[in-house]
Parts: structure tokens; C-alpha cells; sequence
């Protein structure tokens, strides 16, 4: 799965790895959003104030977006993010639910596991070709180097005391 649609997507499931991936970029918005709203609140300025708002917004939808995957990679619906409403222990439920506990093994009704569905030769080839390479190169194996290398002398006659 691509960062924009771990990030924007609703639809899928994701492991554990990606979710705390989720939410490390998650924090990191609102960190810069929190930044720019004491910034803007400090000098009063109204570009600051609305840089903050254009960034909180956006992370809510992200973290309902990684929760929701969460929650179908456990077999579960995704309005079980409501849960985190209830006072204190909603928020530790989700914490153990979402980042702790396993989700099912093989598919279920939202995807493919995605423990077992990783492939990233794909992703990997895309890059390469929006950076104008190749798509695959082979890399030639060591024993085919060195049969390429030949004696300094073009005779082939054998050297005492020195290595070829």
C-alpha cells in the first residue's frame, strides 16, 4: 500500500508496522500544526493560524483513515472508532486493540492479510522508472568478473611470484 492511501484511503487492512508508521506521520502534522497555531497565536498572525488549521484538518481524516484499517485488519467495523469517545477507557481499549493485538490470519471480508501480501519490487520498479532508470537491471555475479580478468602478460605465459 502507497503512503497516500495508508494515509487518505479507508478501504484495505494494515498490521501493526504500519499503523504506529500511520501514527508517527500523524504526529508529526500535528506537532508542525501546533507549531504554526502558537505562531500564529503569539505575532497574531492570521497566515500562521490558518497554516494550523489547514494541517489539523487533514490529520483528522488520516487518523480515522489508519484506524479504520486497523479495525478491518482485526474483522471488525470501522465504527468501532467511536469507542474512542468513552471518557479514559476508550482511548486504552484503541491503544490495545489497534496497536497491540494481531489481526486475523488470511483474508476476511475487508482484504488479503497483509502480513502475507507485502511486495515491494513493485513500488520499488515505479520509482526507478520515474527516475528515468530501467526497470530491472541484473547484477552480474562476482565468478563472472573474474573469469573477464586476464594475465598481465597477453601470451598467457605463467608469472613466477606474482598473483593473477
Amino acid at each position: 500500500m502507497s503512503i497516500l492511501g495508508l494515509m487518505f484511503s479507508f478501504s484495505g487492512r494494515i498490521g501493526r508496522a504500519q499503523y504506529w508508521l500511520g501514527c508517527a506521520i500523524q504526529l508529526a502534522l500535528l506537532a508542525f500544526g501546533y507549531i504554526c497555531l502558537l505562531y500564529g497565536e503569539e505575532y497574531q498572525n492570521i497566515l500562521a493560524l490558518a497554516a494550523s488549521l489547514l494541517i489539523f484538518l487533514p490529520s483528522i481524516w488520516v487518523g480515522l483513515s489508519i484506524m479504520a484499517k486497523r479495525y478491518h485488519d482485526r474483522g471488525k467495523s470501522a465504527w468501532r472508532i467511536l469507542i474512542c469517545l468513552i471518557p479514559i477507557i476508550g482511548g486504552i481499549w484503541q491503544l490495545i486493540e489497534l496497536g497491540c493485538l494481531r489481526g486475523t490470519e488470511g483474508s476476511n471480508d475487508y482484504g488479503p492479510d497483509p502480513a502475507h501480501s507485502v511486495n515491494i519490487a513493485d513500488d520499488i520498479d515505479a520509482l526507478r522508472r520515474q527516475a528515468g532508470h530501467k526497470a530491472g537491471t541484473v547484477a552480474r555475479p562476482v565468478a563472472a568478473v573474474k573469469a573477464e580478468m586476464r594475465s598481465p602478460y597477453a601470451d598467457g605465459r605463467p608469472v613466477f611470484g606474482k598473483r593473477v
